[in-house]
């Protein structure tokens, strides 16, 4: 995984009647759990029920289905691939369970420390459960601007975690979320049953590892000749010079447009990860901007962004010690 923690996009978002332009990034966030950083090494199982179903007489509208486990444990396998945070990702093909019921338990202890041993990893990420749900519903289509029947389904994902000698799970995450199919002639419950499945595999990655997600920053264009032409600099991600232009104008304006550029300055630190400026450049603002004015509602927004993403980056930096 590489040490760049956002990728700006060229996606802009204009402001009708105003002077306020949204930039959007991608940034990397931490997942919910920190690894130890000895876990170079991971096997990849599926603990899931052995499931033999008859769909003949199965309605689509109050069905509850279980998933594929060999699906669900080769996607997941795939899914920590991607995103290249352990060393070595083995995917185990054999199935572990040899029941139906109970629908959910947990590898026994003897069984962790065994397949730890034959795969030789340091930990097991193990797909225990995948259900879906199902109803009638509607779906609707924008090209042809009208709702279809349809068929909705709230999935379960059930993913723990194991590492030798441990009497209980490292930690067990279960997460649901709802899919939709259009009910058209050709769908079967078998493509929903592969659907489904290999979705859940995608449900826990960031709680499990850090991922990237789309972030949006506002920030101030026009109003003067500096300012326009630092707008155009940040929609041809010329950022160096959309700086020295907002940092002139800071310099030598007074009033609003010094705010402006402070807060516009702001985004820009945020963007070189130097939080510490970017605060600074937000009380210089704050203290410039008018009590109830729209400026001052985007610096104090700004402001519990710039909080909250400083307490997701020291959750980041420990689970990126591993890289260094």
């Amino acid at each position: 995984m590489k040490k760049l923690f956002w990728i700006i996009s060229v996606m802009f978002l204009l402001q009708a009647c105003t002077t306020v332009q949204s930039v959007y990034f991608e940034r990397l966030q931490p997942a919910d759990v920190n690894f130890p950083a000895q876990i170079r090494s991971v096997g990849v199982v599926n603990n899931m029920p052995p499931v033999h179903q008859d769909y003949k007489d199965v309605d689509y509208t109050s069905a509850s289905l279980e998933g594929d486990g060999d699906i669900a444990a080769e996607n997941l396998a795939q899914e920590v691939v991607s995103v290249d945070y352990f060393d070595q990702v083995v995917l185990y093909d054999k199935r572990i369970r040899k029941s139906a019921y109970p629908l959910e338990q947990p590898i026994p202890k003897e069984t962790v420390d065994e397949l730890i041993r034959l795969l030789d990893v340091d930990m097991l990420l193990s797909m225990e459960r995948v259900n879906v749900v199902l109803k009638d519903s509607t779906m609707f289509i924008p090209e042809l601007y009208t709702f279809v029947p349809a068929v909705e389904g709230v999935v379960t994902s059930v993913v723990r975690a194991y590492l030798k000698q441990q009497e209980k799970p490292l930690f067990t995450i279960q997460k649901m979320d709802t899919l939709c199919w259009e009910i058209v002639p050709e769908l079967t419950f078998g493509d929903m049953v592969k659907d489904f499945s290999e979705y859940a595999a995608s449900m826990p990655m960031q709680y499990l590892l850090p991922y990237w997600k789309e972030e949006e920053r506002r920030y101030f264009d026009g109003g003067n000749v500096n300012m326009r032409d630092a707008g155009v600099c940040v929609r041809e991600q010329n950022w160096e010079e959309a700086y020295r232009l907002w940092k002139e104008l800071y310099e030598t304006k007074k009033g609003k447009a010094k705010m402006r550029a402070a807060y516009n300055l702001a985004v820009y630190y945020e963007l070189q990860n130097d939080f510490v400026r970017a605060k600074e450049c937000l009380t210089t603002a704050q203290a410039l901007a008018s009590e109830d004015s729209l400026e001052m509602q985007l610096i104090l927004l700004y402001q519990l962004q710039l909080e909250e993403q400083t307490k997701r980056n020291q959750r980041l930096n420990v689970q990126m010690k591993r890289f260094e």
